[in-house]
């Protein structure tokens, strides 16, 4: 852009959070020196950030046609954008990512000295005038062990690497992320363990923040034919196309519980499916609910059990 064309108000967002943005870099690192408030690390989260500024731009060019640069917006334009999303029927957690993303554009204002340090916030928070809290409606509903193998079984002839991503994921509990990033090394067949961002790897963790924990005893067949699988990469991971597969596989099961008349958790469901298998196999080796429910968050990667509460383990399964 020239100089004196800075480009449309939603290119102006967009470089400017490209100036908070250190790809590469951990999350659960930047929150031990209290520096994720100013950065963002993740690319994922760099697409969604850039997308949702986009679309606060065009809300702005369609309310107030004279704004024209990233210095005019004001936080009346911030705090009517959000009451038109609760207006559509937004679900919470979109609006709450919203929320978070014109939070850290105000912030990458302020360090490119676009806005003022003594300017309002953009979007201030609930206790300064601003929005309340928006989250998604916890949804702790498992596929049953027969559901998950016949969603597997359903994928396996079109697809055998998504059958086997969706295998590993029930096995560990593991993310999407965290699965398609899995490397032979990280897989620990004496102990029945799995290491994820450990001695330098990056497994696409939450955060990045690292976990050790046993799988499944139930799947130590599978994860022995992954380790001699003649597909592994140079690098040792397990996948190869970890870019698409994550799309490629809630695509693959969103269709199969259409075809198959089953609920549609997506993929996530099987991390669900090994929470409440796993919090059963606790009890049965005589742990009472709460030490349960305290084994399986870490598994899940989590410091709260009231999350695993809320979207893992349904209050019926505590209580048989």
């Amino acid at each position: 852009m020239r100089k004196n064309n800075p480009g449309s108000l939603g290119y102006q967002m967009m470089k400017v959070l490209q100036g908070i943005f250190q790809p590469g870099a951990s999350r659960h690192t930047a929150k031990r020196h209290h520096r994720d408030a100013e950065l963002i690390t993740s690319i994922s989260t760099m697409r969604c950030m850039s997308a949702d500024v986009h679309q606060f731009a065009r809300f702005i060019r369609a309310n107030w046609p004279e704004v024209k640069h990233l210095s005019e917006i004001k936080p009346e334009m911030a705090l009517a954008y959000i009451e038109e999303l609760e207006e559509r029927d937004r679900s919470g957690g979109r609006i709450a990512r919203v929320c978070a993303s014109l939070r850290k554009l105000d912030v990458a204002c302020r360090k490119a000295g676009i806005f003022p340090p003594d300017a309002p916030p953009l979007l201030p928070y609930k206790d300064q005038g601003g929005p309340s809290g928006f989250h998604s409606k916890p949804k702790p509903m498992p596929y049953t062990e027969e559901e998950a193998q016949a969603i597997i079984a359903h994928i396996t002839p079109q697809d055998p690497v998504v059958a086997r991503l969706l295998k590993l994921m029930w096995a560990g509990g593991l993310r999407i992320s965290e699965a398609t990033w899995l490397r032979i090394q990280d897989i620990d067949l004496v102990n029945g363990m799995i290491s994820l961002n450990l001695e330098g790897n990056k497994n696409h963790t939450k955060g990045g923040k690292p976990r050790i924990f046993d799988y499944a005893p139930e799947a130590q067949e599978f994860m022995t034919a992954l380790k001699d699988s003649p597909d592994i990469q140079p690098t040792g991971h397990i996948f190869a196309d970890r870019l698409g597969l994550p799309d490629r596989a809630r695509r693959l099961v969103r269709d199969a519980c259409r075809e198959l008349d089953i609920h549609r958790l997506a993929s996530h469901g099987y991390r669900k499916t090994f929470s409440v298998e796993n919090y059963h196999r606790a009890r049965a080796r005589g742990a009472d609910d709460r030490q349960a429910l305290l084994e399986t968050s870490h598994k899940l990667g989590h410091n709260r059990i009231d999350v695993t509460c809320q979207s893992y383990i349904p209050r019926e399964e505590q209580e048989k």
